[in-house]
């Protein structure tokens, strides 16, 4: 079989770096599903997405992870707000990213008791809850600005120094500054937080985010940090997980190469996107996992008219679900795409505006055959990272035979046990030979228009998939 693996210097320096401690257990075989409150529900709160707890935990949800929820900047300024909420036309200062004040839930979503009764109920389904954490920048009247007089980072002429997005820096050179975010992550955890994931977390220092993480572990040992980056460093001494950009984005923009921002070439087929792909995971720890997605609250925002359960039957999204789940890493499941939602879509909506609501999941969606079809399969995924662990930890190895027509293909290994995964992400039928490939029972664990020989031979019908165990 031709394989793609890792090296064995490569290897033995993964495992001697390692991560910063064992991941905790149950995270290899979860399933993320992240939530953004003004989008999830009609009501935009708290209290409405309580209520649909029971169907997020139905889909084989493990973790609930949210979008930031707390008090939002109110500063009118323009040249303070960021281009995309300047361009979204909704003329309001309140975005989720722009934050005045760490410790209080913006009254749009609720108080304190909404958010604790949230984590209560989702506790007693069997799920923990995780927060965005944004600490790189916040907004210009950051409660910070008068608790601390060096909050902010300055440029040479003492104007405050701003990021891409034109909201300040925080300065974590002030010790004041420091104590104080860490507090407000214990001030969350005892209302119920089981983990965060932390915005632009590699341009945060690390030193930050050892000592944010040597004293919150302190409380709770099985605490959870995911860094929306890739530096090896963080995952080596602070953080569980890192995000698979190389690998979601070179899905995404194959399924619809004419979204934009995508870094890809629109014109690269797979052979050609694959390779990076793989240097990239090749240098990730191990024993780390990596955040892999299909949608995610920047992905799906801005009004995009193309995003892939608008513009392909729901068929395409599937096939791409099942290499998700079924992959090396931590799939996450965006704000109703278990129901195939194709909703537009934007997160600075507030609630208020009456537009709002077709900016919300179509949850009708759940009752028609696209969106059966698709929280089938995704209950049907997550099951199966649940009960084979073939599936959430061992070994990955890449197959190419099938990457220059457009199906992505490799072997799990765990425990003894090997599984082949395949699935053409093209709406024309393909087939290619595996050497050495060889199916260990005559039915698949799983397959839709999908097929392998005993002789090895791969055959995927458009958007087909196949999975099956092997010798």
């Amino acid at each position: 079989m031709k394989r793609i693996v890792f090296g064995a210097a490569c290897l033995a320096a993964c495992a001697a770096i390692g991560a910063m401690r064992p991941t905790p257990e149950y995270l290899k075989s979860a399933v993320v599903y992240q939530m953004v409150l003004r989008n999830f529900t009609r009501d935009g709160n708290f209290k409405a997405a309580t209520e649909m707890l029971e169907h997020v935990r139905s889909a084989g949800v493990d973790v609930v992870y949210l979008c930031p929820f707390v008090e939002m900047d109110c500063d009118m300024d323009e040249s303070g707000w960021s281009a995309r909420q300047k361009k979204s036309a909704y003329h309001t200062p309140k975005n989720p990213y722009r934050i005045s004040n760490y410790d209080k839930i913006d009254p749009e979503y609720g108080h304190d008791a909404d958010f604790k009764a949230f984590n209560d109920k989702a506790h007693a389904l069997g799920m923990k809850v995780y927060m965005d954490l944004v600490y790189l920048h916040c907004g210009p009247n950051n409660v910070m600005k008068d608790m601390f007089p060096d909050a902010f980072q300055k440029n040479p002429d003492g104007t405050v120094r701003t990021t891409i997005w034109h909201f300040p820096y925080v300065n974590f050179e002030s010790k004041g500054v420091r104590k104080y975010l860490i507090d407000s992550m214990l001030h969350w955890m005892r209302l119920g937080c089981d983990g965060f994931r932390c915005d632009v977390g590699d341009q945060v220092p690390i030193d930050f985010w050892v000592e944010a993480v040597t004293v919150c572990q302190k409380v709770n040992p099985e605490l959870v940090m995911i860094n929306e980056g890739s530096k090896p460093e963080w995952l080596e001494k602070a953080f569980d997980a890192c995000y698979g950009w190389p690998w979601s984005n070179s899905i995404r923009n194959f399924l619809t190469p004419t979204l934009p921002g995508q870094v890809n070439a629109k014109h690269k087929t797979l052979d050609k996107k694959m390779p990076g792909v793989r240097d990239y995971e090749a240098k990730i720890p191990q024993d780390s996992l990596m955040f892999v997605f299909m949608d995610n609250h920047d992905t799906a925002a801005d009004d995009w008219e193309d995003r892939f359960d608008r513009v392909h039957p729901v068929e395409a999204g599937n096939a791409a679900f099942v290499l998700l789940f079924l992959r090396r890493g931590l799939p996450l499941i965006f704000n109703g795409n278990e129901i195939a939602d194709n909703s537009l879509n934007t997160f600075f909506a507030p609630v208020e505006d009456i537009a709002r609501a077709r900016k919300t999941v179509d949850w009708a969606r759940a009752l028609q055959p696209a969106g059966q079809k698709r929280l089938a399969l995704i209950r049907t995924l997550a099951k199966m990272r649940h009960e084979q662990k073939v599936f959430s930890d061992g070994t990955q190895e890449w197959v190419t035979e099938g990457e220059k027509q457009g199906a992505i293909a490799f072997v799990r290994r765990a425990g003894g046990k090997a599984a082949f995964v395949a699935a053409n992400l093209t709406d024309k039928a393909v087939s290619f030979p595996v050497k050495g490939l060889s199916p260990n029972a005559d039915k698949p664990l799983l397959a839709e228009n999908g097929n392998v020989s005993a002789d090895g031979a791969v055959s995927l019908g458009p958007w087909g998939f196949v999975v099956v165990a092997v010798k």
